[in-house]
């Protein structure tokens, strides 16, 4: 229940702080949060050492920050033109 609170919390942060930026919200794929976090969990408690993830945009931004630690103020300033040192395609922020 935490992580989908968590989530909810960044989207409305994101569309308050970010109205006219495009971004794709969490909408339809709120269950994606808890369930990745608990894979990529049980992946490390297996031994995994590293995970390579794809995905769409939809929900994109909650991953970055609620699953794999990306540090808010961090995503912030790429959504406002802040390049990382990452950059491909159409897409302003990676991780």
């Amino acid at each position: 229940l935490q992580d989908l609170q968590r989530a909810e919390a960044l989207e409305h942060s994101l569309s308050r702080h970010f109205k006219t930026s495009k971004r794709f919200g969490i909408e339809g794929s709120d269950a994606l949060m808890p369930a990745l976090y608990h894979i990529l969990k049980r992946a490390a408690a297996h031994g995994a050492v590293s995970v390579d993830l794809g995905m769409a945009h939809r929900g994109r931004l909650n991953v970055l920050v609620n699953v794999l630690g990306k540090k808010y103020a961090q995503l912030c300033a790429e959504m406002e033109g802040k390049q990382s040192k990452v950059h491909v395609g159409d897409v302003k922020y990676h991780l």
